[in-house]
């Protein structure tokens, strides 16, 4: 039925077939990301919704403008993409995430969260201009997203344009990657356990239901604002489905219509799933649930966890606090989590508020470590120069998927956070290269260093297992020569490893400290030396445009030339192929130290 699927074929099925679809799909998508990986319980969450949405509306003269997006697997199945969703993930392959670029009916893309009330907005904003292209428009927003400021910002504007419709629809799984937290979390688990409305809505019109929902759950911040609200809709079953939308669409002002999802079904692992270790997911064995590792070796977020478990036994381990924007589990510090709950901060999806908090604490005594993903510290920058940086507040960023990211596309590189940083006075960046690396960099972060520090390390395991930092901020080398390859995890890794460039004339520093640049070392160089700078970042703001320009500060007759990403974008594939595709492999750099004098960007 799936592969053969029109979507006007929607409008004409029953109830019964879109469950049989509805089975189908689900069948497809644990198959699919059971070989490429990918997120799999929120899309497994949202089939039937997702089915009901193109049923009810007009895609695309009606615009579903999915938040975040990781959610979109089964609008794909359903807009044409069934023959290529095997490709899902993959070089050359469709996204993990709208795309534009896709089909007609990605209408906005997104990677980062609570991005789609605002997208609506403007859609509305444009269907004054041409009422005739644009239909309803329909924002479907998770319940972790909604409490992210950027939608109550969106919300108020919304509010107060009530010559505009918006409809709404919270897709509430009590998860965002990991469990929810916060008041309105709490709120939103009322509307699961109170059944008072459960049965009005059975016995009376939907109107009556509406007027006394607030008696029932107290839940006003919807109403409050003046929108049209409906809670404790089941997601799952179509007949709600279908009757609720319908009542949206036909609505004259702005709805909300409150929905509520399981996470993970139909897959018995993913809906087991409490703490979000079926939210993004590698290949897995579909019968046994079991991950497709390649390492048993740890991650430095798991390493760094580790360490801040024995760090909070110390003498001043009481006023070290955790904080971490809604992944625990994704950032390795579960484990923290569970130890020391009491000093674990969870904020959910809300970056700039941590890093806020993060700074008031560090200016009353306490020792704030904030874990976050590169891509979502953006969301933050505004924070780190004006509210930390500014004031030299002494907070520790450990900075997990830094540099080249495989499989998630270019919402979620890492390859723009040097660029940010470095634009920042007075912030020390770090970079480990092992196990030892790590516990020496986090411990002295916290204990010897003032002011902001970063600790950027890339996704995946570790793989050396040398020592490369100690407290003098130098960097360490590794082999001499004239001329040397200057790198840093995970970059260092393949040239430490790598049999050719052994055996080339040429030494090799490892540049664990980012910022400050080792002055010491580069003034040490004989002239005429060159320095090739290996790195997965965009040249601007890179390790090698900073040495570079002290060089050229200092009028040193030293030559710098760059391995590093041009300004771009980044596509979906493994990071061995990216490497390839943007230039950054080691036989890139084995050809430029050959050639000599091309300098490569």
């Amino acid at each position: 039925m799936l592969k053969d699927l029109k979507l006007n074929d929607l409008k004409t099925m029953s109830n019964q077939e879109l469950t049989e679809l509805a089975k189908e799909i689900r069948e497809k998508i644990i198959d699919v990301t059971s070989k490429n990986g990918g997120h799999i319980g929120s899309n497994l969450g949202v089939v039937e919704l997702t089915i009901a949405l193109h049923k009810v509306f007009d895609s695309p003269h009606d615009k579903l403008i999915f938040d975040v997006t990781h959610q979109t697997y089964a609008h794909k199945l359903l807009t044409g993409r069934y023959d290529d969703f095997d490709s899902l993930r993959q070089m050359n392959g469709i996204s993990g995430f709208s795309k534009l670029s896709e089909s007609i009916h990605d209408v906005y893309e997104a990677g980062h969260s609570s991005t789609s009330i605002s997208a609506a907005l403007g859609f509305l904003e444009a269907k004054e201009e041409k009422p005739e292209s644009i239909g309803e428009v329909v924002s479907i927003i998770g319940d972790a997203s909604v409490t992210n400021g950027l939608c109550f910002e969106a919300l108020n504007y919304l509010a107060a344009k009530t010559n505009q419709k918006m409809i709404i629809i919270i897709n509430d799984n009590n998860m965002s990657i990991s469990k929810n937290i916060g008041f309105i979390a709490k709120r939103y688990n009322s509307l699961r356990v109170n059944k008072t409305l459960s049965v009005i809505k059975k016995i009376v019109p939907l109107r009556v239901k509406h007027a006394l929902q607030y008696y029932a759950y107290r839940v006003d911040l919807f109403t409050s604002l003046g929108y049209k609200y409906f809670e404790n809709i089941d997601g799952h079953d179509f007949n709600e489905l279908i009757k609720y939308l319908n009542v949206a669409k036909n609505s004259s002002k702005s709805i909300v219509l409150h929905v509520k999802t399981k996470k993970g079904l139909g897959y018995k692992f993913a809906e087991d799933d409490k703490v979000g270790k079926w939210h993004g997911v590698p290949a897995f064995d579909k019968e046994t649930g079991e991950f497709k590792v390649c390492s048993n070796k740890p991650t430095y977020g798991e390493i760094i966890g580790e360490q801040l478990c024995e760090y909070a036994k110390g003498n001043n381990g009481h006023l070290l606090r955790v904080i971490c924007p809604a992944m625990a589990l994704g950032t390795g510090i579960e484990h923290f989590q569970k130890e020391f709950n009491k000093q674990f901060i969870d904020i959910g999806i809300a970056e700039e508020n941590g890093a806020i908090m993060a700074s008031s604490m560090a200016l009353m005594g306490l020792k704030p470590v904030y874990f976050v993903y590169a891509t979502f510290l953006q969301r933050a920058y505004d924070e780190l120069i004006h509210d930390i940086a500014r004031i030299n507040a002494h907070v520790v960023f450990c900075v997990d998927h830094a540099g080249l990211v495989p499989s998630d596309g270019d919402t979620h590189q890492g390859i723009y956070d040097l660029a940010m940083y470095s634009s920042i006075p007075g912030l020390t960046i770090l970079n480990p290269t092992s196990v030892i690396d790590a516990k020496r960099m986090i411990n002295y972060a916290i204990d010897y260093l003032e002011g902001p520090v970063i600790i950027r390390y890339p996704k995946g395991n570790i793989s050396l297992d040398i020592e490369s930092f100690d407290n003098s901020l130098r960097w360490k080398v590794v082999k001499t020569s004239k001329d040397y390859i200057v790198s840093y995890s995970p970059n260092f890794d393949l040239v430490y490893q790598n049999e050719e460039i052994n055996q080339l004339d040429v030494g090799l520093v490892c540049a664990t400290i980012i910022n400050p640049i080792d002055k010491e070392f580069i003034n040490s160089l004989e002239q005429g030396s060159i320095l090739y700078v290996f790195e997965d970042v965009i040249y601007p703001g890179s390790l090698a445009s900073r040495i570079l320009q002290y060089v050229n500060q200092n009028d040193l007759c030293v030559k710098v030339k760059s391995i590093s990403i041009a300004d771009t974008y980044i596509c979906c594939g493994k990071v061995c192929e990216l490497r390839e595709k943007y230039h950054v492999s080691v036989n890139d750099l084995i050809k430029l130290i050959k050639e000599g004098n091309k300098r490569v960007n």
